[in-house]
Parts: C-alpha cells; sequence; structure tokens
C-alpha cells in the first residue's frame, strides 16, 4: 500500500513540475525566434574617448564626419557609447553651430566682456599691434582663430585691419560645415548609448519627477536616469540598487539600460525594457536559449572606421530591422 501511495505522489510532482516548466518556458519564450536564432550573442559597445582640449575637440569633429559618411555609403551602423560632455557639446552645437570654447570668437569686438577677453587672449596667443585700438585688436585676433580653425587658403596678415564682415563669413563657413555634419548624422542609423559616469546625485533635495514612473526614493541614484529615453549605461551601480532593478523596483523610460555592477551578468525584461548586467559574477538570462552578454571596447574614432557590423544593442527590440539587414 505504501509503495502505491509513493508511487502517486511522485507522478503528482512530476506532473505539477512539468505544468511550472511549461509555463516558465511559455512566459520567457523570445518574441523575436522566426527573426534571431537561439544562441550566445556578444553585443559589444564600442566607447568612444571624447577630448577636453578645443583642438583635440576640432579633430575629434572632422573624424567623427568621415565616420558618419562611411557608416551612411555602406548602410552600416554599430554600438556607440559615449560621454555626457559629447552630448552636452553635440547639444549646444545643434542650438548654434558653434560649440562653447567658441562663443567668445564669434561675438561683435565691440561687445565683448573681460571674461570673454581674457578667453580669446588665452587661445591666440599671436602678437599684435596695440595701437590698433582694443576692439579692433580683438576683432583681429577673432580672425585669427577662425581662419586658423577653418584652414584658410588666405593668410592671417597682421597688417590689415579685419572687419566684422570678414569675421562673419568665416563663421558661416564653420557653421555650413558643421550643417552638412548634422544632415549627413540624421540619415544614419546610430545606437548610441550615453555613459553616465556619475548615477548617484550628490543634491539629495533633487525634485522627482514624473509621477508616472515609479522610483523608489532610498535609492541615491540620480532621477535623470530614470527620465532619460535614450539608451543608457550606468557606471558602478551599487550592489543594493542592483537587487531593486533585477526585483523590478527600480523602473527606467529607457528601453535599453547597461547596469555595471559586481554582482550579475547578462540580462532580464521587465516590461518590454532590458536591462543588461555588466561586470558581475552571476549569470542571467530572461528567455528561453537567448543569452546575452555584454563587451566594452575603447576605441578611436579611426578605430571604427574599420569595425564591420555587428550585433547591434537593440536588435532583440527591433528584430524585423535586425532580418532586414540580414537579407540586404
Amino acid at each position: 500500500m505504501y509503495k502505491y501511495i509513493l508511487l502517486l505522489v511522485l507522478a503528482l510532482s512530476t506532473t505539477a513540475c512539468t505544468g511550472v516548466s511549461k509555463v516558465k518556458e511559455r512566459y520567457h519564450r523570445a518574441p523575436f525566434e522566426k527573426e534571431i536564432k537561439k544562441g550566445d550573442y556578444e553585443l559589444t559597445l564600442y566607447s568612444i574617448n571624447y577630448p577636453l582640449k578645443y583642438e583635440e575637440k576640432i579633430k575629434f569633429y572632422n573624424d567623427f564626419d568621415i565616420l558618419m559618411r562611411k557608416l551612411l555609403v555602406y548602410d552600416s551602423t554599430i554600438n556607440i557609447m559615449y560621454s555626457e560632455k559629447l552630448k552636452d557639446d553635440i547639444i549646444h552645437l545643434k542650438n548654434s553651430y558653434i560649440l562653447p570654447e567658441e562663443v567668445a570668437f564669434s561675438k561683435s569686438a565691440s561687445e565683448l566682456s573681460q571674461v570673454d577677453r581674457d578667453s580669446i587672449d588665452k587661445k591666440v596667443t599671436i602678437k599684435l599691434d596695440e595701437k590698433i585700438g582694443r576692439t579692433q585688436y580683438y576683432l583681429n585676433k577673432q580672425v585669427y582663430f577662425w581662419k586658423k580653425i577653418m584652414m584658410s587658403d588666405k593668410k592671417f596678415n597682421s597688417s590689415i585691419n579685419y572687419t566684422e564682415l570678414d569675421k562673419e563669413k568665416l563663421v558661416l563657413q564653420m557653421e555650413d560645415k558643421r550643417k552638412k555634419l548634422f544632415k549627413i548624422v540624421e540619415q544614419v542609423e546610430l545606437n548610441l548609448i550615453l555613459k553616465v559616469e556619475e548615477p548617484y546625485s550628490n543634491n539629495k533635495n533633487e525634485y522627482w519627477q514624473e509621477k508616472n514612473v515609479y522610483i523608489d526614493r532610498s535609492t541615491d541614484l540620480t532621477p535623470k536616469v530614470f527620465k532619460e529615453e535614450g539608451y543608457l549605461y550606468l557606471n558602478a551601480v551599487q550592489e543594493k540598487d542592483v537587487k531593486k532593478i533585477m526585483g523590478n523596483q527600480l523602473k527606467f523610460d529607457s528601453k535599453i539600460v547597461v547596469v555595471e555592477n559586481k554582482l550579475y551578468n547578462g540580462y532580464t525584461v521587465t516590461d518590454g525594457n532590458y536591462i543588461f548586467f555588466y561586470g558581475g559574477k552571476y549569470r542571467v538570462s530572461y528567455y528561453d536559449g537567448y543569452n546575452l552578454k555584454i563587451k566594452i571596447k575603447d576605441v578611436s574614432l579611426e578605430d571604427l572606421l574599420t569595425i564591420d557590423e555587428e550585433f547591434l544593442i537593440d536588435d532583440f527590440l527591433n528584430p524585423k530591422s535586425y532580418k532586414e539587414r540580414q537579407d540586404k
């Protein structure tokens, strides 16, 4: 009798386990199985170094122009991780086509403040005759600056008193060059991931916005990372917050968030958003048969010119786009 009871218990246990297994498998079944085969996928994020010095920034944007043209011609794209400083400068360029360091050089020479003049003197050390008057002195320095940046065919002549029109023509040339760059950028399918180096807020009184997004206020993560809609990389996230993210206690507007941490490695999916974990020791996966791993590689823009197209970090969000690229 005992034997039959034991067999019945085992049978019921097996049935129950099988049922749970099927439900779990059904719940974690990838919606992109038709477009992307099961397997191990390494998603490389190419981290580009954005310079701090102005002269190096000019070279950076020249190289960036070349890279965008190459991607456009070959109809290809890659995962690019960029800094918050680059984002700030790009926003500034989109609004005025002038970098922050160039603002003083685009102003009317007669309206320069002492701060502007100090900035000009710091960047332009060429010796000029100060007897020509302060306004003309700084106007000539402004023209020298733009001629040097634009690599003008007509060399700067220190004996000439340049006009505001001379300067305006040079500024317009630079603006036109950058307008063309942005037109190219708009045509290229870029996968950009913003790297937040310091994701923790130092201001405890910072206002928590976006009430429709649930935020655990016990975290010190800055509110902006929850409201950012572009793809994100959060540097050195604390273990307590990693556990909250895994437990669906912290939610992001961004469709893709990469969390650098010491706990997990892999990915999970929350409300259709992908959370990638990078740097941890415990492997986690969400969809059955799909093991996704993040790899970070520091590169220069010149390096990116030689990189062939690989898996994009959002291919699993947009499997049809991935399939279309493969069918080309």
